[in-house]
């Protein structure tokens, strides 16, 4: 058992930020996905996404490797939980044991990280210890490159469902054709900067007009049901990676 607990402190340490990681990606992604089919600035849309997402987070950070046998992060550091007196998969009680207590994983951290046993408080009350898996059909190599391509796949998958879920809004089509008909402009691309509350929205969409490529950020405001342009300008500096925020606040500060 001694060679089978070697490392896995910092191993889960780093499985454990991969999970975070990747849960968020996929979370996100699935956000814009549903935006394909339901307007994300519809009524009650936040309400039927964020909820069941934040519900899926949690189960996959809390319970994942009783639902899914193991996480994905443990897999890709090759390892994985088993009794501390026996080496074969705990019971169901014991995940959920050790699932409960990760509500408190700041302080589950510190003890794993003090822990000459290599155990957090989760695996003392489950009677769980984390290990070393004995075989893994990927070397560790293949592994990493596995992990970093689904993270990049996610990545895509958030940027481009992102551009075209907001171009299904209403917000965004009032807000371009407002700028076309006061401004000589082409649009260039998806939208790469989005706020969204309740009542108001402003986007950054790349475009393109005789002199030279620019951007346009178009400020809009909710009067009821319809949405209206406050304000449209023209901006010159170069806009780098692209980014989605939601607030449930009904005003822009």
């Amino acid at each position: 058992m001694e060679n089978r607990i070697n490392k896995t402190r910092r191993k889960r340490f780093l499985a454990f930020i991969f999970d975070l990681v990747f849960i968020m990606f996929l979370a996100f992604t699935l956000y814009m996905l549903f935006g394909l089919i339901f307007k994300i600035d519809s009524e009650g849309y936040q309400n039927r996404t964020m909820y069941p997402l934040l519900i899926m987070i949690i189960a996959y950070l809390f319970f994942g490797e009783l639902i899914l046998k193991n996480t994905l992060g443990k897999y890709l550091f090759g390892i994985e939980i088993t009794g501390d007196e026996k080496p074969e998969r705990p019971s169901f009680r014991s995940f959920i044991k050790r699932g409960l207590l990760k509500i408190i994983w700041p302080v589950e951290g510190i003890v794993l990280l003090f822990s000459k046993q290599k155990k957090r408080l989760g695996d003392l009350w489950a009677k769980t210890i984390v290990v070393n898996k004995e075989t893994n059909r990927f070397k560790p190599f293949a592994r990493l490159i596995i992990g970093i391509a689904v993270l990049i796949a996610l990545l895509f998958s958030f940027r481009i469902s992102m551009g075209w879920a907001v171009k299904k809004t209403d917000f965004y089509n009032i807000g371009i054709n407002y700028l076309q008909n006061n401004n000589e402009v082409e649009i260039a691309g998806l939208p790469k900067v989005v706020n969204q509350t309740r009542n108001t929205a402003d986007f950054i969409v790349p475009v393109s007009d005789e002199n030279k490529d620019k951007y346009a950020r178009i400020y809009l405001e909710k009067n009821g049901t319809e949405w209206n342009v406050s304000k449209a300008d023209l901006i010159k500096e170069q806009i780098s990676g692209f980014s989605y925020g939601y607030s449930f606040s009904s005003s822009r500060e």
